[in-house]
């Protein structure tokens, strides 16, 4: 009987957490709809002039969404290679510092954004001739490595090596082994630290404010801009556009790989 009431406290609790996270973002998704100038929930009516403004191009949101698309496929893509090929060395070879070397591929995991964009910025404001997007990209790519060798990591710390050894006894290459063998096995880590990876550098704040120019801004410096001058229903109506995008990928993940592999 004693163990009923705590698994039922224990539901009580978690439906309890689950309404706290989930009533912020009803909340944004209703007052998206208002037809006033401000946000107001419950909604007094239903308009959906807001996320027309969202496309209006007196806003830029389109121009930041495009670059921060850029940004964020571009460093993903660097990344997976860095990623794999470091998570591969680091878990395929026994040598000396190899643990050392491990942390130094995660080591941006636990330095603040902000102290690595202040030294990025001294870098290239030193060297001179980086554009906005190369600074943005070079920042971002550094930021995003480490998600993607930590799940590469913990699905190689499970691989069976000697598949690549029976592939090249058989007379495949390596690079056959790489492409036929190791990556098709290792796919799921790679896809959800690729997914975290673009997701943490699109939604990046911080470290994109202070590497940016005022010809390269992406969508998350855009919506604090707007902010600092209006606080109409129209950040409302992109954030439930991006909470829509997120739902999506969330689905598209759990069809393809399984959330499971998030939670590794």
């Amino acid at each position: 009987m004693r163990d009923g009431h705590v698994n039922v406290f224990c539901k009580v609790m978690a439906v309890l957490t689950m309404l706290f996270l989930v009533a912020p973002l009803v909340v944004i998704v209703f007052a998206s709809f208002t037809p006033t100038e401000v946000v107001v929930f419950p909604p007094q009516g239903f308009s959906t002039r807001w996320y027309a403004n969202v496309f209006s191009p007196s806003t830029h949101f389109m121009n930041g969404l495009w670059k921060s698309l850029q940004v964020g496929f571009v460093a993903t893509l660097v990344d997976i290679v860095l990623g794999v090929t470091a998570s591969l060395c680091v878990t395929r070879y026994d040598f000396k510092g190899k643990g050392a070397l491990l942390a130094y591929f995660t080591s941006p995991l636990y330095v603040p954004s902000v102290t690595l964009a202040f030294v990025l910025l001294q870098v290239f404001s030193q060297i001179g001739g980086f554009s906005g997007f190369a600074r943005v990209l070079i920042g971002h790519a550094v930021l995003i490595l480490p998600y993607i060798v930590r799940n590469c990591v913990s699905v190689l710390h499970s691989f069976d090596w000697s598949l690549e050894d029976a592939a090249a006894s058989l007379g495949a290459s390596p690079v056959q082994v790489l492409t036929k063998v190791t990556l098709p096995l290792i796919r799921p880590g790679v896809v959800a630290g690729a997914v975290l990876a673009f997701l943490y550098s699109f939604d990046e704040v911080a470290l994109t404010s202070l590497l940016s120019t005022p010809r390269f801004v992406t969508l998350p410096i855009r919506l604090m801009n707007y902010m600092e001058l209006t606080f109409d229903p129209t950040l409302a109506a992109v954030s439930t556009l991006l909470i829509l995008g997120a739902l999506a990928i969330i689905v598209a993940m759990d069809k393809t790989i399984g959330l499971d592999m998030f939670l590794k």
